[in-house]
């Protein structure tokens, strides 16, 4: 229950930000917020988990609601508290402006930090060793077997001053503070890795940049992630973030949750990399043998090739399509099957070998002092090799299960692309279609309580879509809708008169270009948001000559520089135009005069292109289920009230919207997204 004392620091908490925020103003969305997150995370609410799903629109003041409510709660239970974003941009707004200001005002102490994953930090016991000219005893390690493609000089140069700037201090080992990050195949090699680390029995440990930064992380009240690493953590094994059952977490922008969980929780290999993995391998193994005096391990390297060749020569005969081949409903064909069989068991023997010789290596090195230039690079290379055998076969056991067809399937295919030596590669995937298991399995029936929050969190005025993609049961948890704090009756929503539908692409592509010259107002801010590249610049290529001001186009400068330059000539009066896709219907925060009309030149409904969204799409039609209905609505939906959301950023905004698509007023579906919209005033043109 939330204790007097609770309510007390939460309480004092706002009242000293209302007192000391210069623009704070009065939510009675941020009053709710707060007291809901309190008795949620209380366990005020008898026989419900301890999870909120709150859609908080623009204006609400989330951040600092789920701040000031949740530390207090977090730090009198003794957890941890995790706040997740799903970008970098908030990431850097937490750290650099949210919660060192949420620190002035809270009535309880805590320490904050930022969590990345392993991969950004350098291994410096590696960073070392690839800067040694050459091992003590060429002859007893080959330094070729850590690299396709060994460092050139420049490189070599190259990391060798950043050996310089660590041990000076100069560097943190950090790959985001370096104002040039090196090649990624280089940074693979000296990067942290939970496969090739050695931890305490490092003689680098009390030094190593992950560490040090995980020994933060332990003593922060409140560790700042993103959906990525938490995500990536959590599937690995929680190595980085604390245990789930000492967290609670919040979830902000938790829209983009499902979509990050499904690339997460996805495999894949390709036959090249097969081959070199298994000559690695035997390179690794020949090596270590070399050195303990043991005879050689059998790695079979014609074998695994042979059935590579056969299996190359039945991908030749496949019909790919913009070079993928997906399997029917992810159940893969019966030849490709018989040889992923065959591969999953030689693989399979020579990773339970590898093992078998990795353990023995370690207990070799236990007894007998070698130089470290020989044992180390020996040490990251089985790392190495240990990490893709496992990753390969675990692919191609997925290639090989069948799934219960009482649930989506796993989504399975295969795609074609020519490498850098001509060499034709196959890569193979296998993702799932549905991974609300999964994160139930990790995060929600674990977790001392969790807050999912966004501006669009709902897709037609209800949860289901979200708690159908992220495993939330509706009568285990809570939601709360809150009502946005702006008036939206004084914004018009046009639905303009259009000839053409948008599925005929060439005359609408034609009637937009017209369209916008007649609309765009020249002296004011304009934002044109497409669903479709090609047809943004056909568009931008039709008018942009006869435009009597600046359009920037995205891709022609970074997201931010075209912010700037918009802003810039705002500033000075003068007119300007941005078209953009999907990156600028959400998180773009143009106020007051620097945006005045948004054009949406159609719905952004979700067309399954993508394998896993295919595979998706054909299971729910074979279980007489319509995935229009189910999916491709209700996101498409969420994804016009954000596009909107572009416009009204404060109370004093002002503007308009007008869509060039027709369907809202000639489908049957029209008349749901149009009701699911702020109340806007609905002008329909006729």
């Amino acid at each position: 229950m939330l204790s007097d004392e609770l309510k007390a620091q939460i309480r004092d908490s706002f009242i000293k930000l209302k007192s000391d925020m210069s623009d704070f103003n009065v939510r009675p969305s941020q009053n709710k917020m707060i007291a809901e997150i309190s008795k949620t995370l209380c366990g005020d609410y008898k026989d419900s988990n301890k999870i909120l799903c709150v859609e908080a629109p623009t204006g609400t003041g989330k951040t600092f609601a789920y701040l000031l409510s949740s530390i207090p709660i977090a730090k009198a239970n003794k957890k941890k508290l995790i706040v997740s974003s799903a970008n970098v941009a908030l990431q850097e707004q937490l750290l650099l402006k949210d919660i060192p200001e949420a620190q002035k005002y809270c009535q309880v102490d805590f320490e904050y930090a930022l969590a990345k994953g392993r991969s950004r930090y350098v291994c410096i016991r590696n960073l070392i060793n690839l800067c040694e000219e050459k091992s003590a005893d060429s002859t007893l390690f080959d330094s070729d077997l850590l690299f396709d493609e060994p460092p050139g000089k420049y490189q070599l140069e190259e990391m060798g001053e950043l050996l310089e700037d660590y041990s000076t201090k100069k560097w943190n080992g950090e790959i985001d503070d370096l104002m040039r990050a090196p090649d990624h195949s280089i940074w693979q090699k000296i990067n942290c890795n939970r496969f090739t680390c050695t931890a305490k029995s490092c003689e680098f440990y009390q030094d190593c940049a992950f560490f040090k930064a995980r020994k933060q992380i332990t003593k922060a009240d409140v560790i700042i992630a993103n959906h990525d690493l938490v995500l990536a953590d959590l599937a690995t094994g929680n190595t980085v973030l604390p245990d789930v059952d000492e967290s609670i977490f919040i979830f902000d922008e938790a829209h983009h949750l499902s979509a990050k969980a499904l690339s997460h929780f996805s495999l894949s290999t390709g036959t090249e990399f097969i081959k070199t993995s298994i000559r690695q391998a035997k390179g690794v193994s020949d090596q270590i043998c070399k050195i303990t005096q043991q005879d050689s391990t059998d790695v079979n390297i014609k074998q695994v090739d042979d059935y590579l060749s056969d299996l190359t020569t039945i991908l030749k005969t496949l019909d790919f399509d913009e070079e993928v081949y997906l399997f029917d409903k992810g159940v893969v064909d019966q030849p490709i099957k018989d040889i992923a069989k065959n591969l999953f068991i030689v693989i399979g023997n020579i990773q339970n070998k590898f093992s078998t010789l990795r353990e023995s290596w370690s207990d070799y090195l236990k007894i007998k002092v070698l130089d470290k230039s020989i044992s180390d690079p020996i040490n990251t290379a089985s790392g190495e090799c240990e990490q893709h055998l496992s990753g390969i076969v675990e692919l191609l056991s997925s290639f090989l299960k069948s799934d219960d067809n009482s649930q989506s399937p796993h989504s399975r295919w295969i795609e074609k692309n020519t490498l850098a030596n001509k060499k034709i590669n196959y890569s193979l995937f296998s993702a799932q279609t549905d991974v609300s298991d999964n994160l139930d399995a990790l995060i929600w029936s674990k977790a001392s309580g969790a807050i999912l929050t966004s501006a669009t969190l709902s897709s037609l005025g209800s949860f289901d879509r979200l708690n159908k993609q992220l495993g939330l049961k509706k009568s285990e948890n809570q939601y709360l809708r809150l009502p946005s704090p702006f008036v939206f009756d004084q914004v018009d929503f046009i639905v303009a008169k259009f000839k053409a539908n948008p599925t005929q692409v060439f005359d609408h592509t034609k009637e937009v270009a017209s369209q916008l010259l007649k609309r765009i107002d020249t002296q004011q801010g304009t934002l044109v948001l497409f669903a479709s590249n090609k047809q943004m610049q056909m568009v931008a290529d039709m008018i942009e000559k006869k435009l009597d001001c600046s359009l920037f186009i995205q891709g022609e400068y970074p997201k931010k520089t075209i912010l700037e330059k918009h802003t810039n000539l705002r500033k000075n009066n003068k007119g300007s135009v941005i078209f953009g896709l999907d990156s600028f219907a959400e998180g773009v925060d143009l106020k007051g005069d620097n945006l005045t009309h948004v054009v949406i030149v159609k719905l952004r409904f979700s067309v399954p292109t993508s394998p896993i969204d295919k595979t998706l799409s054909d299971y729910l039609q074979s279980q007489n289920r319509n995935p229009f209905m189910e999916i491709s609505l209700p996101d498409a939906s969420l994804r016009l009230i954000q596009a909107c959301g572009r416009l009204i950023r404060t109370e004093t905004d002002t503007g308009k919207i007008t869509i060039f698509d027709n369907r809202l007023v000639s489908k049957f579906y029209g008349k749901q997204l149009l009701a699911a919209l702020p109340n806007y005033n609905i002008v329909i043109e006729s």
